[in-house]
């Protein structure tokens, strides 16, 4: 017997209607972190040993990017992202949900070769979906 509710397939990825309720329940911050820690997760399951995520926000317009070392929000609709750059300078995005364009690319990692890559996907995430804000 079919299912009473319809799977919505994104980027081959299938989002069960639950997910997507939960979704609407949150914050757009909040549910825009979560969304983006899967999709980091993802990405990082790709990713040899001496590579790790690093980021290029595409709308300003050249090439540089970052190590993303965190990413974390603030209510009701802020993302920020923290790391650093070519040079080793701390640097954090904090950017508008409705602004949020972020080029996932594999970086060189920066750590001596016999350790192992950040995986800031996993890290984020390992407590069972839990959330960090940045809120005071």
């Amino acid at each position: 017997m079919p299912d009473s509710q319809p799977q919505r397939r994104v980027s081959a990825q299938i989002i069960e209607p639950s997910e997507a309720a939960a979704a609407r329940a949150k914050s757009p911050a909040e549910s825009t972190y979560q969304r983006l820690l899967k999709y980091i997760g993802q990405f990082e399951m790709q990713l040899d040993r001496d590579h790790e995520v690093g980021g290029r926000f595409v709308a300003f317009g050249d090439d540089s990017y970052f190590h993303i070392a965190d990413v974390g929000y603030w209510n009701p609709d802020i993302i920020t992202f923290d790391g650093f750059d070519k040079g080793g300078n701390r640097v954090k995005l904090i950017q508008h949900v409705s602004q949020l364009n972020v080029l996932l690319v594999a970086v060189r990692k920066t750590t001596p070769p016999a350790e192992p890559p950040r995986r800031i996907g996993f890290d984020l995430g390992e407590e069972g979906g839990a959330v960090k804000s940045d809120q005071p």
